[in-house]
């Protein structure tokens, strides 16, 4: 993973701020209302979303609202072209700063986020703001979102070498959010103005660039476009709870599963370690003399200083050495022990040089941890309970327990309960929103809330994909309350929807 502009940046400490994005949204319209509570119950990280909905039958035809394009619709071409000509001199970024200084930095940005109520909306105002970026959404993000392909150009990442992997910058990635934000600015607008086509089409284009995002193989650039779809997630909300909106039962159920697919990034990412530590490329085989392993070691030992948000920015070329005198003494014999105990003849370790018995060791311990991680990415994460998805085998001790691959290991590898906890989060909010319009079905249907899901008969059920059962589900009095609760396991956040209807 690489930071997205400074390349010692913390990679955990990325991790959570780009991988715990919270979606909530705080609108409220006549007959259609929604208010948000934030740790509510006293409960931090608890969001209630408290709607007045009005009924809605499935569209006719079902899908008349779309989320998506269908084949058809698509252009060749790279989408990443069109959303690169947004930020010239003049584009959206500089769009941002003339809006900041008009209206002032904090204002302006609580225009599009939902922590402001629709009804508190300065509407001129943001009716305003939001044609700032009508050019820039008709000629670079709509002809974006309609091409087949996306590429950034960031299949360099299978040519680099060394520490230059993290410290690749990915400007464009984090002026996506700039998109984003215009995007979900204009939408707000559009809801507030009961003009529902378009606020589905600028939903439409968001998500489609938060998948666009994704497609880089960088983890980083995953994680910023699953909190570029949770904004159009939270815009969503509101666009449910907007009076009279169409149902978008089937226009969810359209999006792709998962819409941010982080697999081939986490794949990159677990392999980076031969690209950087060249010592570990096929050491069964290599020839070198015990000279060169030990200056190979001894680079690697300087690129491991340079990866660490700690390390020396002119990393001692005689420490790197003495790590290998430390490592020689420390971590042979056990390296030897476990070469043998995988099969290797005692003869054939005996005659390789200190440092090659290091490296076959060192690389077969790093894939050893990383594989442990990566093999519950193929496990449906409703299965996953009480499974501790991070390697164990690289947390406290000595960096130097377990070889060099613990050290790489403890600063390279991602935190994947936090990435998958990220990826799960957005189906999780995307089902629940679905389960929902099902029941303004229902109610469009019966003139009333469902006592318990299962008298949805109109349309399937989306299931909870932490538990992999129907959400949990009650109806109290005339509120149906809809539960996310911490027990489905996304860290440090729960939803909760308390649902009425609007009266006629």
């Amino acid at each position: 993973m690489n930071s997205v502009n400074d390349p010692l940046l913390s990679r955990r400490l990325l991790w959570a701020a780009v991988a715990a994005f919270c979606l909530a949204s705080s609108p409220s319209m006549s007959r259609g209302e929604l208010t948000m509570v934030q740790d509510a119950d006293g409960q931090q990280g608890l969001t209630v979303f408290k709607m007045t909905v009005t009924p809605a039958a499935e569209p006719v035809p079902a899908l008349k609202h779309r989320l998506t394009l269908r084949e058809r619709e698509l252009k060749p071409g790279n989408a990443a072209t069109h959303y690169s000509r947004a930020f010239p001199e003049g584009g959206v970024e500089s769009i941002w700063k003339r809006l900041e200084k008009e209206y002032g930095d904090e204002e302006v940005h609580r225009w599009y986020d939902q922590t402001l109520p629709l009804e508190q909306l300065p509407l001129d105002k943001a009716k305003q703001a939001a044609t700032s970026f009508q050019d820039v959404i008709d000629n670079f993000v709509a002809p974006g979102s309609e091409r087949l392909d996306c590429d950034w150009g960031h299949g360099i990442i299978t040519e680099l070498r060394g520490p230059d992997i993290y410290a690749f910058r990915l400007p464009e990635t984090q002026a996506m959010r700039a998109i984003s934000r215009g995007l979900m600015l204009a939408a707000r607008v559009a809801v507030a103005d009961h003009d529902y086509p378009q606020a589905l089409n600028l939903l439409r284009m968001n998500y489609r660039l938060g998948e666009n995002v994704a497609k880089s193989p960088f983890i980083v650039s995953g994680l910023v476009g699953l909190a570029i779809c949770g904004m159009g997630n939270a815009e969503a909300i509101e666009l449910i709870a907007a009076p009279d909106s169409p149902n978008l039962y089937w226009a969810i159920a359209e999006l792709p599963r998962p819409l941010v697919d982080l697999r081939t990034s986490i794949r990159h990412e677990l392999s980076f370690n031969v690209a950087i530590f060249p010592f570990m490329d096929s050491p069964e085989t290599a020839q070198h003399s015990p000279e060169q392993w030990a200056q190979l070691l001894a680079d690697s030992f300087i690129s491991l200083q340079q990866l660490s948000a700690s390390g020396s920015a002119h990393p001692d070329p005689q420490a790197a050495r003495m790590a290998v005198a430390g490592l020689g003494i420390l971590a042979y014999p056990a390296a030897k022990q476990r070469l043998a105990a995988a099969g290797m003849d005692a003869a054939t370790i005996d005659a390789m040089p200190v440092g090659q018995v290091l490296a076959i060791d060192s690389a077969r311990e790093f894939r050893r941890i990383a594989d442990q991680m990566e093999k519950w990415w193929y496990v449906p994460t409703s299965q996953l309970k009480g499974v501790a998805i991070d390697s164990e085998d690289f947390v406290g001790g000595s960096p130097l327990d377990g070889t060099f691959a613990k050290a790489a290991a403890q600063i390279m590898l991602p935190a994947l309960q936090s990435v998958r906890s990220a990826e799960i989060r957005l189906l999780w909010q995307l089902n629940a929103l679905q389960t929902i319009e099902a029941i303004r079905m229902h109610a469009a249907k019966t003139g009333k809330l469902p006592a318990a899901l299962d008298e949805i008969t109109a349309v399937p059920l989306p299931l909870n994909p932490l538990t992999g059962k129907p959400y949990q589900y009650r109806l109290d009095g005339g509120t149906a309350i809809l539960e996310l609760p911490f027990t489905d396991g996304i860290s440090g956040s729960a939803w909760r929807f308390e649902i009425k209807l609007a009266k006629p």
